[in-house]
């Protein structure tokens, strides 16, 4: 038997890493292996690290966030002129050109709710709740407690101004403008009997008789205001405010409160005080609306991202011998999503224009009456494309699907106004 002498394996030399080569050139430093690009097709490591510069991190963080490259404007354009484009490039695997549906519908929602809250506050929509009446009660309160004609002549022209400078807002609407207009009649009556009440008091005093009883606001009778002039004490608080009523029975957080018998104790009390604090928001919408407005705002946006699987699930349903994937049906959501958020946007824009050229206020509102013509008629569209069925079926499956998907939306509302009383 031959015995063989045991070799020692080759010696091998260790490898040395390789610098990353940004220019796309060279060997990966992870693997050795020959770089093509700018990601080694063999382990997959980008050439890039964490060892450079901070302003290229933060174009990274940014692009991967919202990936806002040239593709965001190759995006945009069929998104909005050309219904079930991007849907159907997607599918045939052309994806790589445009913004992804997730990141695209992310990034439209994010900026369309911004702007739109923007051009709500612009319009006056906050303002228009309850503000003329708002201002007008506070200036007339403090003409009341004036102690000197010249003292109720200085509060009457300081009230008017603030109402001025609100009528100023040109998108202001309609229905403040006339709360304003009354407040402000009723602030130059008030203040004319309130001067002329003091004169009779001065000259009551310096005849040394008693001093008069003090003329009635408008239907109500106004406090009365001692010969002194001083300001009248603060109404006490009205006993008559309507009864709350919850599933046809009186409510009240401790006297009678909502109580449930499947919930224990700890969640009877949670519910009360969730009500409680909905209801204590409710009556002060009118004196900040401003939060009320920013709350629904706030949840609108998550809102659409829980509908959103929702209508997917509907179209999944409708076109089930389609026999597409429940993903494919996704991706013509957020599409639509997308769409619905961009058409927001374009319509808040056309809106601040508006209110910033007056001049032009005529043909832009044209321009964003057309807009939101064009919003049914996309997803018409947009349908008959991805899914290719003719328009009698088309137009079936759209109007249900468009009815069921409305109801949704209006309880999704519904929820939204509600849970904005509670967080504003």
């Amino acid at each position: 038997m031959n015995h063989s002498t045991p070799v020692d394996p080759p010696h091998r030399e260790p490898l040395q890493p390789v610098a990353p080569n940004t220019a796309g050139t060279g060997h990966c430093a992870n693997c050795g292996a020959t770089l093509q690009g700018p990601h080694c097709h063999l382990c997959g490591q980008p050439i890039k690290g964490m060892i450079r510069p901070l302003s290229g991190l933060t174009a990274d963080v940014v692009d991967s966030v919202f990936n806002l490259d040239s593709r965001i404007l190759r995006t945009i354009g069929p998104l909005y002129f050309r219904p079930g484009f991007l849907t159907t490039e997607y599918f045939i695997g052309r994806r790589v050109r445009y913004v992804t549906p997730f990141r695209l519908f992310f990034f439209l929602t994010v900026i369309a709710f911004l702007i739109t809250q923007i051009y709500s506050e612009q319009m006056g929509l906050s303002a228009s709740i309850g503000n003329g009446a708002k201002q007008g009660a506070e200036a007339l309160a403090t003409i009341q407690a004036a102690e000197t004609p010249e003292a109720v002549t200085a509060q009457r022209d300081l009230a008017l101004a603030g109402l001025d400078a609100a009528t100023k807002n040109v998108g202001l609407p309609e229905e403040a403008r006339r709360e304003i207009e009354a407040a402000r009649k009723e602030i130059r009556a008030q203040a004319q009997e309130r001067m002329e009440f003091l004169e009779k008091v001065r000259e009551a005093k310096a005849k040394g008789l008693p001093p008069p009883v003090p003329p009635e606001a408008g239907s109500d009778p106004g406090p009365a205001v001692p010969a002194t002039g001083a300001a009248p004490s603060p109404p006490a608080a009205a006993d008559d405010e309507p009864e709350i009523v919850l599933f046809n029975e009186p409510w009240d957080p401790k006297t009678k409160p909502l109580t449930i018998s499947w919930l224990p104790d700890a969640g009877n009390a949670k519910l009360n005080q969730i009500i409680s604090t909905a209801v204590k928001n409710a009556k002060n919408i009118r004196n900040e609306p401003k939060r009320f407005v920013a709350a629904f705002f706030g949840v609108v946006p998550q809102t659409l991202f829980v509908l959103m699987p929702l209508f997917a699930v509907m179209l999944k349903f409708f076109y089930l011998f389609k026999r597409r994937y429940y993903m494919e049906h996704l991706i013509v959501a957020i599409h639509s999503h997308a769409f619905l958020s961009l058409s927001m946007l374009v319509i808040s824009l056309l809106g601040l224009a508006r209110l910033a050229f007056p001049a032009a206020a005529t043909p832009l509102g044209w321009l964003a009456t057309a807009a939101t013509f064009w919003i049914p008629l996309y997803l018409l569209l947009m349908q008959r494309r991805v899914y290719r069925q003719n328009w009698f079926m088309t137009l079936f499956k759209y109007s249900l699907i468009g009815t069921c998907y409305s109801v949704l939306i209006a309880l999704a509302i519904a929820v939204a106004l509600i849970i904005s009383l509670i967080v504003a």
